[in-house]
């Protein structure tokens, strides 16, 4: 993963300093000392701004810009890899249990979405799969009827899907079958 300030613009040639290809200063004497020197103190200082107090200790110790950054970017890196996991487990955990259609569909995007922002596809068929493979147990039979089509539905189309038999299930749910009718009869 590639960790790019967007206030640094790639083409200045600031980032030949943050990232070391100008990390060795000219002899004090060289003219071009006090340029590189301004640089170097203004780079250092524009880090330490931009990283929030928690992080702050990853690069205090630093003696150079470049061990600075590659302080941060091992940092974030293992961030990254941790909201990997967690993120994957929660995805592959989801239960529906007595969401809406809407609310878990939603949660599902959400978890895939967060995936997406740290650079991790899911593909879509598996998106499919762990939706119906969470859904309650009501949604047995629409389950089954899904898994056995020769071409499984995007996920999109799933969530219409879905939708329409959420209603089926409440409209048939308030309607009272034959038994309950004989019971409120007598």
């Amino acid at each position: 993963m590639e960790i790019q300030d967007a206030s640094v613009p790639p083409r200045s040639g600031l980032w030949n300093y943050i990232e070391g290809a100008n990390e060795l200063a000219p002899a004090p004497t060289h003219n071009d000392f006090p340029a590189w020197q301004q640089v170097a103190s203004r780079l250092l200082y524009w880090q330490a701004l931009c990283v929030h107090d928690q992080m702050l200790g990853y690069i205090k110790d630093a003696e150079t810009r470049k061990e600075a950054w590659e302080n941060l970017k091992r940092m974030f890196a293992a961030s990254t890899t941790t909201t990997k996991l967690q993120l994957m487990e929660e995805l592959n955990n989801i239960q529906q249990k007595e969401m809406s259609v809407i609310d878990y569909t939603s949660k599902i995007k959400e978890i895939c979405d967060a995936l997406g922002s740290i650079d991790v596809t899911v593909d879509e068929g598996e998106i499919v799969q762990i939706c119906l493979g969470g859904q309650s147990q009501k949604y047995g039979s629409f389950r089954i009827a899904i898994c056995t089509q020769e071409k499984p539905p995007s996920f999109f189309d799933l969530q219409l899907m879905l939708l329409v038999e959420e209603n089926h299930v409440k409209a048939t749910r308030t309607v009272p079958d034959e038994s309950q009718m004989l019971y409120m009869e007598s």
